[in-house]
């Protein structure tokens, strides 16, 4: 079966920008509320216990993206048994996973305590709030986790973005009234768990709804859980590399700087991540696909699609790069105020973060998308490795910046090291080009960024300079990179492929 690439592609953009932007305003309004209501402090628990479980995800060892890449191929043949057999080893394997967490984590419970530096809101109980979070991680698992397989690998991430778009909306609003009528934190987290659960059995149905007679039944072969044996054991280290960047650096600044700091932090990772999140869409709407082609398609087909998705990618990387480091201070003090705020060289550190972590996921998704994460086993340990000693030794004399620094390394040595392991296995060719279009890309947009900075940089503060600024970013960098960049083939490629992905989504409301 060949799936439909653009038509998919179009509806997983459409409806996951719409349950993207509820994503967003909803947890910014949580934030705020929770800020003002009970204090820093207890968002800094929330990023504490987030980072701490994330840690405990470990336990999945990526399972689910090797799950994921074993039933391309089956759905590319309409081979049903082997389809029902890899889910019903996947439900088997995430059971296990949820029970392994929950182990673990309350191994973790007696020492929760030494995570913290200072002191803790005296009206909790930060064990119990743990516990809260550690069933609903558990929970998350334990209840039909296995069948998002099928949604992933048939590229219908649309069918969550739905769910997720009808659910979410209902959960917060239960949530903050409940917190806002008590004032009590416990009030506001018992609700997680419970959201959890109805989410899980929706989709359950919903997915029974649209993949009739794909059940977990039947015994996948030998060779086959050889290959995904090798793969999970291969996708170790880059899921601990992964939970390393995005939650060591919490762990580290808790236990170092306190709770105010890990605050303050999360409220600037929030807006990037949100950011993070908008661009994940498209290459979750673009993985499944890519795996499609990688089977069907030419290798100079595919070699002129990676191109054109890396020019695209640099594109909106660096105009959001810019948005960042032009928008976060006069944006945070209107939402926090002077006091929880980070100096302006920690903010153009977090842009520098920002672009080094997003213009490297093209081949990430290539990667993804080929399997081929054995033959990048390596990388990941060096780099988990590096970022997690710098932390140690960097929070100590530069704080925060120290933090940032650390990770701005460890990913920019990962680049050119993902870089080669893509065009050696999956694209077969030198990668010269490819890295003269990403510099040019990167000068032109750094340019353009410049220029858009020193503007912004004659306004004031206020909602109507911020607004002024979101305007001027909105169209001078992206002019600046049009017109060194119109004459380009990939840029005519962008043109026509947002011109099909459009004409899609209208022809399927």
């Amino acid at each position: 079966m060949k799936i439909e690439r653009t038509k998919n592609a179009a509806r997983n953009i459409v409806f996951g920008t719409i349950y993207k932007i509820i994503g967003i305003i909803l947890p910014f309004l949580s934030r705020t509320v929770i800020l003002y209501v009970l204090g820093e402090k207890y968002l800094g628990l929330s990023s504490l216990f987030s980072s701490i479980l994330s840690f405990l995800s470990l336990a999945e060892l990526g399972i689910g993206a090797a799950m994921v890449y074993s039933m391309y191929k089956p759905i590319a043949d309409n081979d049903h048994d082997s389809i029902c057999a890899l889910l019903n080893l996947y439900k088997k394997l995430y059971r296990i996973i949820g029970t392994c967490i929950l182990v673990i984590g309350l191994c973790v419970l007696p020492f929760l305590r030494r995570f913290i530096k200072g002191d803790v809101p005296s009206d909790v109980n930060i064990y119990f709030l743990y516990l809260l979070y550690l069933v609903n991680a558990v929970l998350s698992y334990w209840l039909f986790a296995y069948k998002g397989a099928l949604i992933q690998a048939h590229q219908r991430s649309d069918i969550d973005s739905k769910i997720g778009s009808v659910i979410t909306p209902v959960s917060y609003i239960v949530m903050l009234v409940a917190l806002v009528i008590t004032k009590n934190y416990y009030a506001y987290v018992i609700w997680l768990p419970i959201f959890t659960i109805i989410t899980n059995i929706i989709r359950s149905i919903y997915v029974d709804r649209h993949f009739p007679g794909l059940k977990p039944k039947g015994d996948v072969s030998k060779e086959v859980k050889a290959s995904i044996n090798k793969k999970v054991k291969a996708l170790i280290g880059t899921k601990l590399n992964t939970v390393v960047i995005n939650a060591a650096d919490n762990i580290v600044m808790s236990a170092y700087l306190g709770l105010t700091v890990i605050a303050i932090y999360g409220n600037y990772r929030y807006i990037m991540t949100s950011i993070i999140g908008f661009l994940s869409i498209c290459y979750s709407a673009l993985t499944a696909g890519i795996g499609n082609s990688l089977v069907l398609e030419s290798p100079e087909k595919n070699y002129s699609d990676f191109l054109k998705l890396s020019f695209i990618n640099s594109w909106l990387v660096g105009w959001c790069t810019v948005c960042l480091v032009c928008l976060y201070q006069p944006f945070m003090l209107i939402w926090t105020g002077e006091d929880l705020m980070f100096s302006l060289p920690v903010v153009f550190l977090l842009g520098v973060y920002f672009f080094v972590y997003q213009i490297r996921k093209i081949p990430v998704v290539y990667k993804d998308a080929a399997g081929i994460w054995w033959e990048d086993r390596f990388r990941p340990y060096t780099c988990m490795a590096l970022n997690f000693v710098l932390d140690l030794i960097l929070v100590r004399y530069l704080g925060v910046a120290g933090i940032i620094i650390a990770t701005i390394v460890s990913l920019a040595i990962s680049i050119p090291w993902e870089n080669y392991t893509i065009f050696k296995y999956v694209l077969h060719r030198s990668s010269k080009e490819y890295y003269l279009k990403m510099l040019l890309y990167a000068a032109t947009m750094l340019a353009g960024g410049a220029l858009t900075y020193w503007i912004c940089g004659m306004l004031g503060q206020g909602i109507v300079a911020l607004l002024l600024r979101a305007v001027i970013c909105l169209i001078l960098p992206n002019a600046v990179f049009v017109l060194a960049n119109f004459k380009r083939r990939e840029f005519k490629q962008t043109i026509e492929l947002v011109r099909n992905i459009f004409s899609s989504s209208k022809r399927n409301g």
